[in-house]
């Protein structure tokens, strides 16, 4: 008995652990998401000042302690977010970790610790360390500025000035707590004030931003509603109209070979006029798809993964390629596909097949929009897992400064009117919805590439 409550309770433990850095790793993903875009401006400005302040409080305004090595230290750490572009795809996931580990030295940790060197090594002098305290100041509202999170910004200062005390701690031999407490935990009620206060801003500025999408779904809904009805009927008809149409068009046929006067129609027309009722379908088919874009992105509705099912790849894109309404046969021939290759994944293949729409319809509006360009798009396979789909274009491409945002939910590069913003925000969130997820390399003016890489079928059984 006593080893069965002892299990629950730590299994009840490990359930407990697990949501806990979940949510943790969850946090640092939208703070990521939240400061990318600044990433490598970020990572710069780390870079950069390590080195420029080692020279302004060593020799041209000298302060009781610096260090060399923890800044140095420092300004390597902030270089790979300052090249964040050249990440290799293998790496990315682990980027949200690497941010988090280096906003924890670089901020917390280092100024922590900086102000206890200095606040000791001015003991018994006039000096308290000033202008370390209002540097450690500005170290906390950085902190608060890149982690939008309480918990996670609470986690990030308690590890890094842990840390910090253990350091100081282990290098220094004599303490004066007296210099301590008047220069280090006197002003630690302005620190903590800092930390709460952007803590409950940030999560006020959450809350409205909450309340907007709340609203947009309201309003979307409502308009959803609204279409999908007329929507319905339309394919109703379309659907008891193919019972008869056919019948009419055989009739036509019948009656113009028996040289009955009857009104002529073009041979082009007519072989039109059989697949209209289909394509009434389909379109109707792709305006519902449309509604539930603006839905998942406005946050109305979310991808059931129960409703999951195994699927090809390959047959995905073919269909895709199939019900895409191309302009003409000159543009569909800009598109390849090779034989051969394909892999299964779990998910959805209507919703593989909207991502697949949006990726064709970006590529074809920059290749017109450029005069030059070719779609290619081939899979690649992984018995290991991890199978990847591209899309490929030779067209305009993405501007570096651009590159970062374009998965952004409402973001659009293309010309008022002709890009709501929701395209890849959606395709993102499907690859996400499904266990995978999506990436995009792009040189300007040479070619975009999309990499869409699934987790293998193994790895949900």
């Amino acid at each position: 008995m006593l080893h069965s409550r002892s299990r629950v309770y730590s299994n009840e433990v490990s359930q407990l652990f697990w949501r806990l850095t979940s949510g943790l790793a969850t946090s640092a993903d939208e703070s990521l998401r939240y400061s990318r875009k600044n990433l490598a401006a970020i990572g710069a400005v780390g870079c950069v000042t390590f080195p420029v302040y080692y020279v302004i409080w060593w020799y041209m305004f000298p302060q009781d302690y610096e260090s060399l090595a923890l800044r140095v230290i420092g300004s390597v750490a902030c270089l790979p977010l300052m090249l964040v572009r050249l990440w290799p795809h293998s790496l990315e996931r682990w980027l949200p970790t690497y941010f988090w580990l280096a906003a924890t030295y670089c901020l917390p940790f280092f100024f922590q610790y900086m102000l206890l060197q200095n606040v000791e090594q001015a003991a018994g002098t006039d000096q308290p360390a000033l202008m370390w305290q209002m540097s450690n100041v500005i170290a906390l509202v950085l902190l608060v500025m890149l982690i939008n999170d309480g918990a996670l910004i609470a986690l990030t200062f308690v590890l890094g000035t842990g840390f910090a005390w253990i350091l100081f701690l282990a290098t220094n031999e004599v303490i004066h707590y007296d210099a301590i407490q008047t220069g280090y935990l006197a002003p630690m009620p302005v620190y903590l004030f800092i930390l709460i206060g952007g803590s409950v801003y940030n999560h006020h500025r959450d809350t409205v931003q909450q309340e907007m999408l709340r609203a947009v779904s309201a309003v979307g809904s409502n308009i959803a509603h609204e279409l999908r009805t007329p929507l319905l009927g339309i394919k109703s008809d379309a659907r008891g109209m193919t019972r008869y149409l056919p019948q009419l068009v055989e009739g036509y046929e019948i009656a113009r070979a028996a040289n009955l006067d009857v009104k002529p129609i073009r041979g082009t027309h007519l072989a039109s006029l059989r697949d209209a009722l289909e394509r009434i379908e389909n379109e109707t088919d792709y305006a519902n798809t449309i509604i539930d874009m603006l839905l998942i992105n406005s946050g109305g509705t979310r991808i059931v993964s129960s409703e999951f099912r195994r699927h090809s790849a390959r047959d995905c894109i073919e269909r895709a390629l199939d019900r895409y309404p191309f302009t003409s046969e000159a543009e569909r021939n800009l598109v390849h596909l090779p034989e051969g290759s394909d892999f299964e994944f779990d998910g959805s293949d209507i919703l593989l097949t909207h991502v697949a729409f949006n990726l064709l319809k970006n590529a074809l509006y920059y290749i017109a929009h450029v005069g030059k360009g070719e779609i290619f798009i081939w899979l690649e396979p992984n018995a290991s897992g991890g199978n990847r789909l591209y899309f490929m274009d030779t067209g305009q491409g993405i501007h570096a400064a651009l590159l970062p945002r374009i998965f952004d939910r409402f973001f659009s590069s293309m010309e008022t009117g002709r890009g709501s913003g929701i395209g890849l925000s959606f395709c993102r969130m499907v690859m996400e919805g499904m266990g995978g997820r999506i990436a995009c390399e792009s040189v300007y003016g040479e070619f975009t590439r999309f990499i869409l890489t699934f987790p293998g079928v193994s790895d949900h059984e």
